[in-house]
């Protein structure tokens, strides 16, 4: 897949016409009550959350067509809102005990401290909380659960492993290199935890090939992630977030040192970016995973990935689009 194809595709009556389609996108009810309880806490808006049922919606790697369909498009939905939770802690609140507080609802190893804890502080917890358990009642009714339970636990612990590894990146910037960035910020697209959940309420899976089918998740999380990047830098910068593969690329390049990330005036160092070839090498990575996960396909039997690789075109471009459209997701 030439990059070049998708490019071409950002004409302003394209980018106008993905807009329009997000606005247009009415939540099912019951992530609309979600999403009303989130508000009370956080601060994503209705075009984030839009974007984000799209996005679950078009890009999964196999249609589940059967009666879990609309049931596993909502749960990608509200396992996203909770990483979005996470997420916050880690590059708007940056509160190190918030985080540890709320990475212990998933554990379960301790009771939550909600006496240590501000009126605020409470209610980010106890909806966290409540979201996270009406999830796993949800995914305990997927007829394969009992068989995907321990690897799907396994794939949350590295999306917040993940989220661990950019609180000390934003905390200590000095730590940036693109080895750790590319091994543990993929995780937070969520495509490892997304593919696991497919493969859920799937009936004719083939166990032997269920390595292969996990490679070409973490690429296509890879991929998202990338899209991510090149969509959300310059808002991320301007929060004092440094945990974007954009900025990774940034140092390793000698365009930028860890002092120029922590200065207070941006505009000089968001176009030093602007005007490099990071964009370019990045596409280039977006590419290889392309070609990877098109011969990967060839290989597996058990299950159709067909559709798969235009829906992550798709997805770049929607990226793309927002960026251009001015609103980061």
């Amino acid at each position: 897949m030439k990059i070049e194809k998708i490019l071409k595709q950002l004409t302003p009556e394209r980018i106008k016409k993905e807009i329009e389609t997000i606005q247009r996108i009415k939540l099912p009810q019951e992530l609309q009550r979600w999403v009303k309880q989130y508000e009370k806490v956080g601060e994503r808006k209705d075009f984030f959350w839009k974007f984000i049922y799209i996005s679950h919606n078009s890009t999964d790697p196999f249609r589940i067509t059967n009666v879990y369909e609309k049931s596993i498009i909502d749960t990608k939905f509200l396992m996203t809102m909770f990483i979005v939770l996470v997420d916050d802690i880690v590059d708007k609140i940056k509160n190190k005990y918030l985080l540890n507080e709320l990475l212990n609802i998933i554990a379960e190893k301790k009771k939550i401290k909600f006496y240590t804890l501000n009126q605020k502080e409470k209610k980010y917890l106890q909806f966290a909380k409540k979201l996270w358990r009406y999830i796993e009642t949800k995914i305990k009714k997927y007829p394969k659960y009992e068989e995907f339970r321990e690897i799907f636990y396994y794939d949350v612990e590295q999306v917040l492993n993940a989220m661990k590894y950019s609180y000390l990146i934003n905390k200590h910037p000095y730590l940036v290199n693109k080895t750790e960035n590319w091994l543990y910020s993929p995780n937070t697209s969520q495509g490892m935890v997304n593919g696991t959940l497919d493969l859920m309420c799937i009936h004719k899976v083939n166990f032997k090939e269920i390595g292969k089918i996990r490679e070409v998740f973490w690429k296509a999380q890879k991929m998202a992630r990338i899209a991510n990047c090149l969509a959300t830098w310059k808002r991320e910068f301007k929060e004092r977030d440094f945990t974007s593969s954009v900025f990774v690329y940034a140092v390793e390049l000698d365009l930028l040192n860890i002092k120029d990330l922590k200065k207070e005036n941006s505009k000089n160092i968001i176009k030093k970016i602007e005007h490099s070839v990071i964009k370019k090498k990045l596409l280039k990575e977006w590419e290889k995973c392309h070609a990877e996960i098109k011969y990967l396909c060839r290989t597996i039997e058990s299950i159709s990935f067909e559709e798969f690789l235009p829906k992550l075109e798709k997805l770049l471009l929607v990226y793309l689009v927002i960026k251009n459209y001015g609103t980061e997701s």
